[in-house]
């Protein structure tokens, strides 16, 4: 439970950030999320590179919804926002991690 909730905390930390540039235009935010993002990315593509983190990945895991919701905001900020670099690596991250989420789900019922 505790995994879970640093994981929601994380992401609404990393969401407010996101709004935050979105209507400020923040230079130093940017560069910061450009380091979470690339970060991010990379996590994601490891992830389908080793079984050994996917084993590893936490079983409990937060409503779909809440993903889903975040990266639709995180993506939107950032188009309004009008850097569309951040904005197509955030629906790749959006894209790999409903891919994990299936994967996962497959895995679970067979």
């Amino acid at each position: 439970m505790t995994r879970w909730l640093k994981d929601v905390l994380l992401d609404v930390v990393a969401l407010s950030l996101i709004l935050i540039f979105a209507f400020t235009g923040n230079h130093i935010l940017e560069i910061i999320l450009w380091v979470y993002t690339i970060l991010l990315v990379t996590g994601k593509v490891l992830y389908f590179s080793f079984n050994y983190l996917q084993k590893k990945a936490n079983t409990e895991s937060v409503p779909p919804a809440f993903y889903h919701s975040t990266y639709l905001i995180s993506v939107s900020a950032f188009v309004y926002a009008a850097n569309y670099y951040l904005a197509t690596l955030w629906l790749l991250i959006w894209i790999l991690s409903t891919i994990a989420m299936l994967k996962k789900n497959k895995s679970k019922t067979i």
